[in-house]
């Protein structure tokens, strides 16, 4: 699995079924026409291991959150419970 080192495995596995799950069941409804698509993102998915965490945040979060790290961000909204106020400068 991908939680070898983490301290409860079986907790990370629901998780992970729960979210493949989850995908499969929005692949199928958005895709219909398209029966092979969620086998086909499923192959897809060991090659993004190779994408670092930098060219992610590039191309997905750098307008949202400008140049705040991704985890500063992960951090602030954990910690802040359910009260979290948007502080980060976007970028336009």
């Amino acid at each position: 699995t991908d939680a070898c080192g983490l301290s409860d495995t079986n907790h990370i596995e629901s998780i992970q079924e729960k979210s493949q799950c989850a995908l499969e069941e929005y692949v199928r409804s958005q895709y219909p026409n398209q029966p092979t698509r969620f086998g086909k993102l499923l192959l897809r998915l060991p090659s993004l291991r190779s994408v670092s965490a930098q060219v992610i945040e590039q191309l997905f979060f750098v307008r949202l959150v400008g140049k705040t790290p991704i985890e500063t961000l992960i951090r602030d909204m954990l910690l802040s419970g359910g009260s979290f106020n948007w502080p980060y400068m976007a970028i336009q």
